[in-house]
């Protein structure tokens, strides 16, 4: 039988072959093909005007979605949902309490109109349960709510001098 015997390898031959790698990743960008770079799309021009959108129905108009709800499994409304509106607290707000004793009176504002309410007193079918330091609460059939006081700094006058 005739064995076959390879040559051992030396430190350079490993030299040769690392030299060869580096010489391979040298040349290789010149190789291959460029990479298409992406380019912003241009911006659109100024004058063409934007398309009028049409107002949303009133959302009376879904009250529907409030009574069978799309996502709940019994197609129910969930207690204490009855009706689509504003609520009191986004359609009020308090601007001031008065209290003189025992006697307290609150001042409720809806735009410009102003509203003088006394513990006991209704606003939109709303009874007003208590008056306290910075807030009223109210109850309902629907439940509680709560005005909080809004509190504006205003500065204070120059000193004289």
């Amino acid at each position: 039988m005739i064995a076959l015997r390879l040559p051992s390898l030396r430190l350079n031959h490993l030299l040769t072959a690392g030299a060869l790698v580096v010489a391979a990743a040298a040349i290789w960008p010149w190789l291959v093909s460029p990479i298409p770079a992406v380019r912003p799309a241009a911006a659109p021009q100024a004058s063409a005007p934007a398309p009028a959108l049409e107002p949303l129905p009133p959302l009376a108009t879904y009250g529907a979605s409030v009574e069978r709800p799309l996502f709940t499994p019994s197609r129910r409304a969930p207690a204490g949902v009855t009706t689509i509106g504003p609520t009191i607290e986004s359609r009020y707000r308090l601007v001031g309490i008065f209290a003189n004793g025992a006697k307290k009176k609150a001042y409720v504002a809806e735009g410009e109109r102003r509203i003088e309410i006394a513990e006991g007193d209704t606003l939109d079918g709303w009874r007003v349960k208590e008056i306290g330091r910075d807030r009223i609460r109210l109850s309902s059939a629907d439940g509680e709510a709560s005005l909080k006081l809004i509190r504006v700094l205003t500065p204070e006058p120059p000193k004289a001098q």
